[in-house]
């Protein structure tokens, strides 16, 4: 499937990685593949840091890939997040996720070191330079700790292979007053669950939503949505509730509520621990409303 078209606006969820006893459930992740598949989302998005890309060994991150590539065609767009704070490091990445067929890329800033925005332009255009298939820039400045503002976008518009931004949380005024010139140059998606709408309503293209691994057609239903009727309001308050039960995108609380909807295990990989007790009660008030809504795992 082609990515990142802007016919209408497009719903992409960063999966979960199921653990079993510390090894990889593929049978959970191809399950989660087909949920997403039922719901009509867009693509999906693998070994991003929702997935716990960071603690995942080379080989893992290619099975989980390929498994994508597999299981996902033609219903779905395969995005693989390669990026890593060191540019030669993620253009390995970024070549092998080509070669093994996946649509596109999901690159973030270069964390941790703050690179000046002279560097972190490089770092784009070797990208850019070394591959053939399009890239999602993941804009983060809550995990990258460094935010350059108007100037990095200005600055990778240059790149015909940068397509689109992804803005993470807390972004909305940010993106609300980038020139349009810039709107209209990249394809802008979100991270931030619980502004979605106002995201949308600025004029975003989609979301990149970590809730839709949890419930995937209510977001697909809100993403899609371009007139608010008189029943959308009780979805937009459960959705709401829903984000803030969850936090900024907390692993332990998402698969929390994965194993509250689905029954798969809610293990996490260290430095993750478990969800603590009072966050797994609010978790399950939370998603309640969203026990029927979605196909259920075979027994």
């Amino acid at each position: 499937m082609t990515p990142f078209l802007r016919a209408r606006r497009q719903t992409y969820t960063p999966l979960l990685t199921p653990f079993s006893e510390d090894r990889i459930d593929l049978a959970a992740f191809e399950a989660a593949i087909d949920r997403q598949i039922i719901a009509g989302v867009d693509g999906i998005v693998v070994c991003d840091v929702i997935g716990e890309g960071p603690v995942l060994r080379v080989d893992e991150r290619e099975k989980l890939l390929e498994t994508c590539i597999f299981r996902a065609r033609p219903h779905l767009s395969v995005i693989a997040a390669a990026g890593t704070n060191c540019t030669e490091k993620t253009i390995e990445r970024c070549r092998r996720a080509e070669q093994l067929g996946a649509d596109a890329l999901l690159v973030t800033v270069p964390y941790y070191s703050k690179p000046t925005l002279k560097g972190v332009i490089h770092h784009f255009r070797e990208i850019a330079a070394a591959i053939s298939i399009p890239i999602l820039v993941d804009d983060d400045p809550g995990r990258t700790a460094k935010d350059y503002g108007v100037a990095l976008p200005e600055a990778l518009a240059e790149m015909d292979a940068i397509v689109g931004i992804c803005h993470g949380a807390g972004r909305l005024g940010h993106f609300a007053a980038l020139p349009e010139h810039l709107k209209h140059r990249f394809i802008h998606m979100s991270r931030d669950s619980d502004r979605l709408m106002e995201f949308l309503d600025s004029g975003g293209d989609g979301a990149l939503s970590a809730l839709a691994n949890i419930i995937p057609s209510p977001i697909q239903t809100m993403v899609g949505m371009t007139e608010r009727g008189s029943g959308c309001n009780s979805l937009l308050q459960a959705l709401s509730v829903a984000a803030e039960a969850v936090g900024m995108d907390d692993v332990a609380a998402l698969k929390e509520a994965q194993f509250f909807l689905d029954q798969s295990k809610a293990d996490v990989r260290l430095p993750l621990v478990p969800a603590e007790r009072e966050t797994i009660l609010r978790v399950r008030r939370a998603f309640t409303p969203f026990a029927s809504c979605e196909p259920r795992r075979a027994a």
